[in-house]
């Protein structure tokens, strides 16, 4: 009897062994299994992680272009980054310039540009200007700016002493009083800090009494990229720029005057010898810009053109070595001048009509749109003699510093009365005034 219940209790000692090593064999396995899965399941995620990684690599570098109206975005951080929007504003002139922490805007476009900017420039997600330049007092060019002082905490603000009886230049200083600004005087060689960028003052080095030709300029530098902008400098202004020893060849040249033939002289451009040339101005402005002598100029020298009356807002960004853009350059070079053009006039707000020359005129002209004074004009009776400048339809008096600046092709040395000379469609220098 004894024997037979320790058999019993074998048997079920046994039983109870061999449920348990089961069991533990069937967990095992499941547990395999599900090590299996999560394996697979890790590595396919890694798998995800490593194509998203080489995804990002790829396009950090490289720059992502969006298109017209858009500025370029890059995954790449945008420290050491600068950027310049030549914005869109139509007939008139504005650049914002950021770098790093750091921006600044040269002019604001004309009266009903200014909410425009503003909102382009919150867009950006700026709230403060480093510094504010104002070119000159003209209307398409300080014309917004009263918003952008008021709108935006402005810390340096460029302007000259020149001084314009307008409400726009009135509306201009009254923001400046009410916010409390003060005006910094553009010196010419004075270098500023933007970030990793840094720009000097090139111009105005004297003030004339032709607005345009006060206009400040400055060279902008960013690592081995360089910038130029001039605001509505012409052509003496230019000589006195290149003169001053401060220009070296430029990368980019924000072209004067909207590409007027007024402004981008040879002699300007063969000393900065730009890559790119930026127009603003506005779709089929009454001005005709640009003219076809600047546009001439620029294909013959090869130099990329970009114009925001085709194009919109253009942006362009430099690493310190490579300039990229938010588009291709303009390929049309097509003037903004009909057969058969005006001639214009100083500034947005003191507008001049003169009448349409002849397509025979323009021809004997070889469309420099001047009107030509014939021989028998010279040496008329009770005549003055001036010299005229055929490029930019000026005339001056033979002691004029301007006519020592003037190419020798573009001179016309003539002997009429200040009023016959007027008639021929000339304009009397603002530095001499004849």
């Amino acid at each position: 009897m004894r024997h037979k219940k320790r058999l019993i209790c074998l048997l079920l000692l046994l039983s109870i062994i061999f449920l348990f090593f089961g069991c533990s064999k069937s967990d095992a396995a499941v547990t395999s299994e599900n090590a299996d899965e999560i394996t697979s399941e890790a590595a396919s995620k890694e798998t995800t992680r490593m194509g998203a990684k080489s995804i990002l690599s790829e396009t950090e570098n490289s720059t992502i272009y969006n298109s017209k109206e858009q500025t370029p975005t890059s995954t790449e951080s945008a420290s050491r980054e600068l950027t310049v929007h030549f914005i869109d504003v139509g007939q008139g002139d504005c650049t914002l310039i950021t770098c790093g922490d750091d921006a600044m805007i040269i002019d604001a476009g004309d009266n009903n540009q200014g909410i425009k900017i503003q909102n382009y420039l919150q867009h950006e997600g700026i709230s403060q200007l480093k510094y504010v330049v104002c070119t000159h007092p003209d209307a398409d060019h300080i014309g917004g700016m009263d918003v952008i002082l008021y709108k935006f905490d402005c810390e340096t603000i460029f302007m000259t002493d020149e001084e314009k009886d307008t409400a726009t230049y009135r509306d201009v200083i009254d923001t400046m009083e009410n916010k409390r600004y003060k005006r910094t005087p553009p010196i010419v060689g004075e270098t500023y800090q933007l970030g990793d960028a840094e720009f000097t003052i090139v111009a105005p080095s004297q003030m004339s009494g032709d607005s345009n030709s006060n206009s400040i300029a400055l060279m902008l530098t960013h690592g081995e990229n360089t910038f130029l902008f001039t605001g509505d400098a012409e052509e003496d202004e230019e000589s006195d720029i290149v003169k001053s020893g401060l220009l070296s060849g430029v990368d980019v040249y924000k072209a004067g005057h909207h590409g007027s033939r007024s402004s981008s002289s040879e002699e300007l451009l063969d000393a900065v010898t730009p890559k790119y040339a930026v127009i603003s101005c506005g779709e089929g402005n009454k001005y005709g810009h640009p003219h076809a002598q600047t546009l001439n100029n620029f294909r013959t020298m090869g130099i990329q053109t970009f114009r925001t009356d085709e194009q919109g807002t253009i942006v362009a960004i430099s690493n310190g070595k490579d300039i990229t853009w938010n588009c291709g350059p303009s390929t049309s070079w097509i003037a903004g001048e009909p057969i058969g053009t005006l001639n214009e006039p100083e500034s947005s707000e003191t507008e001049t009509v003169i009448e349409p020359i002849t397509a025979e005129v323009a021809e004997t002209q070889a469309a420099v749109d001047v009107p030509p004074i014939t021989g028998e004009d010279i040496d008329a009776p009770g005549a003055v003699t001036y010299i005229c400048n055929t490029n930019t339809g000026k005339f001056h008096y033979p002691a004029c510093s301007s006519v020592d600046q003037m190419k020798e092709k573009n001179k016309l040395e003539v002997s009429l009365s200040r009023d016959e000379v007027i008639a021929q469609g000339y304009v009397p220098c603002k530095r001499c005034n004849p």
